[in-house]
């Protein structure tokens, strides 16, 4: 079984690269500027960028948007009554992997 470091090197040639394919799907903070966060993501291990890449192109190619995953959750736990906006608002603040694990919970 290849590590972490293998795989990077082997799907994306180096870490640096895949930073780069991370940097335009992650979302920074408001305070962070483009450069800080790049450095920030260079210090992350290589499983967990590895993680972030495969958590988001599962966010995409399931549901196109964090936004549309959360609206999805929503509606969901109304099982057809009215949706809670307010719920949707604080389910955007959370993770997109605890969003993804909350929509695989539900039914």
């Amino acid at each position: 079984m290849a590590t972490p470091f293998q795989t990077v090197k082997n799907q994306h040639e180096s870490k640096d690269a895949l930073v780069q394919k991370l940097l335009p799907i992650l979302t920074r903070k408001a305070e962070e500027s483009e450069a800080q966060f790049k450095d920030r993501l260079l210090r992350v291990s290589n499983k967990k960028l590895l993680t972030l890449l495969k958590r988001e192109e599962t966010l995409k190619a399931k549901y196109g948007s964090r936004e549309a995953l959360a609206t999805e959750i929503v509606e969901r736990r109304a099982n057809g009554g009215k949706p809670d906006m307010d719920l949707r608002t604080k389910l955007l603040g959370y993770s997109t992997g605890r969003l993804l694990d909350m929509r695989a919970n539900l039914k």
